[in-house]
C-alpha cells in the first residue's frame, strides 16, 4: 500500500476540483491534505530498505501512467472550475477567493509531486514515448527547458561551481531561487545551441528543444486564455509558479554547500533523506545520491547511499523550514557537513575544497 502514497495529493486535488466550487470554510478545509503531508514528513520514520525484486518494475510504470493521467485531468478541471467561479455578490467573492486560495496551495503542491516529480523520472527514460510524456507534464507547469538542462547540464555539473542548480554554502533560498531559475534556462539554451552548432539558422530554430518548448507553452497559454479566460490563465500560471517554487526548494536541498572532491561525482556530493514519506511521495527522488550515480536507473531501483549527507527531515518539512526559517536549516545542514567533513569542511588534501 505504501506504493500508492504518491496518489494521495493528486487524488485529493481531483476530488476537490470535481466537487468545486465550495463555500469558503469548506474550501479552506481542502488544504488539509498539504498540511498532513508536511506533518507526516516531519514525523516520518526512517527508510533505508534496499530495492525489491526486478519483477516489480511494471508496477512503477503503471503508477507513472496513473499519475500522468491525474495531472492532465487536474489541470483541465482547474481551468473549468476557475472559469466557472461567480463574482456577483459579496458572498460569491468570499467563496470564490477561498477556492482560489485552496487551489493555489493544493494544486500547486500536487503539480510538483504529481507533475514535476513524475516528469523527472520520465525524462531520464530511454524510450521516446516516456520522455515525451515527461515533457508534456512539464508543459503543465511551464518548465519544459528543465528536460534539457537537468539531464544534460545538472547531471554533468552537479556539486560544481558552474551548476546553477547547486546551492552554495551559506546561500539563502531566496538568493538561490533568483540565480537558479534564470541560470537553468540560460544553460538549457546554451546546451541546445552547442548541440545544433553548424546547422543553418532555420534548421536550428526548428530543432531547438528550448524554442520548441517555449512555442508549445505559449500556444497552450493562448488556448487557455481564449477558451477559459484571463482568471483561469492567471491561476494556471500561479499553480505553475507554486510547483516550480517547490521544485527549486528541493533542488536547493539536494546539493547545498557540497563540492566534489575531484572531477567525478561521488555519493557524498548529494544530500539524501531517509524519510519514508518523501521516498514514496516523490517517486524515489529522495535517494538522490544514487540517482546521480546512475541517472537512467528507475526510481524503484535506487539504493540508500550511507556516504551521502542526510537532510534533517524529508522534502516537505525541509522545504517549509528553508522558506520560513532558513537560518535554522543552515545551522542543521552546516552541522551535518562539519560532522562528515564535506563541503567547506573537507580537508584541503582531499582535492577541491571551499565553498561552492
Amino acid at each position: 500500500m505504501e506504493n500508492l502514497l504518491c496518489f494521495f495529493l493528486p487524488v485529493s486535488n481531483l476530488v476537490f476540483l470535481s466537487t468545486a466550487p465550495h463555500v469558503w470554510d469548506e474550501a479552506l478545509w481542502w488544504t488539509l491534505p498539504v498540511w498532513l503531508c508536511i506533518a507526516a514528513d516531519y514525523c516520518s520514520p526512517s527508510d533505508r530498505r534496499e530495492p525489491g525484486l526486478a519483477g516489480r518494475a511494471w508496477g512503477l510504470d503503471i503508477r507513472l501512467c496513473g499519475l500522468f493521467a491525474l495531472q492532465m485531468a487536474n489541470i483541465f478541471l482547474l481551468l473549468e472550475v476557475v472559469a466557472g467561479l461567480s463574482w456577483q455578490t459579496p458572498a460569491d467573492w468570499l467563496n470564490s477567493s477561498a477556492n482560489l486560495l485552496a487551489l493555489r496551495i493544493l494544486a500547486g503542491t500536487s503539480s510538483c509531486c504529481c507533475g514535476i516529480a513524475v516528469a523527472h523520472e520520465l525524462i531520464h527514460r530511454r524510450v521516446f514515448l516516456w520522455r515525451w510524456m515527461g515533457r508534456m507534464l512539464l508543459w503543465t507547469v511551464c518548465y519544459d527547458h528543465f528536460a534539457v538542462e537537468h539531464v544534460r547540464g545538472h547531471h554533468r555539473l552537479a556539486a560544481l561551481p558552474d551548476d546553477p542548480a547547486t546551492a552554495r554554502y551559506g546561500e539563502l533560498f531566496c538568493d538561490f531561487w533568483r540565480r537558479s531559475v534564470r541560470g537553468q534556462f540560460v544553460n538549457a539554451w546554451r546546451l541546445e545551441n552547442q548541440r545544433l552548432d553548424g546547422l543553418s539558422f532555420g534548421q536550428r530554430l526548428i530543432r531547438h528543444g528550448v524554442v520548441r518548448g517555449l512555442c508549445v507553452e505559449w500556444l497552450l497559454l493562448g488556448l487557455i486564455f481564449g477558451h477559459f479566460g484571463l482568471l483561469a490563465l492567471s491561476m494556471f500560471l500561479y499553480q505553475s509558479f507554486a510547483a516550480v517554487r517547490l521544485l527549486e526548494a528541493v533542488n536547493y536541498l539536494q546539493h547545498w554547500g557540497l563540492r566534489r572532491a575531484d572531477a567525478r561525482f561521488g555519493p557524498a556530493d548529494a544530500w539524501s533523506t531517509d524519510s519514508w514519506f518523501s521516498r514514496h511521495c516523490f517517486i524515489g527522488l529522495s535517494r538522490h545520491a544514487d540517482h546521480h550515480a546512475c541517472g537512467g536507473k528507475s526510481a524503484w531501483r535506487l539504493r540508500c547511499r550511507p556516504e551521502s549527507p542526510r537532510l534533517p527531515y524529508g522534502y516537505f518539512a525541509s522545504a517549509v523550514m528553508i522558506r520560513l526559517g532558513n537560518e535554522q536549516y543552515l545551522s542543521l545542514a552546516s552541522r551535518e557537513l562539519r560532522a562528515r567533513r564535506l563541503g567547506p569542511f573537507r580537508p584541503k588534501s582531499d582535492g577541491l575544497s571551499g565553498d561552492v
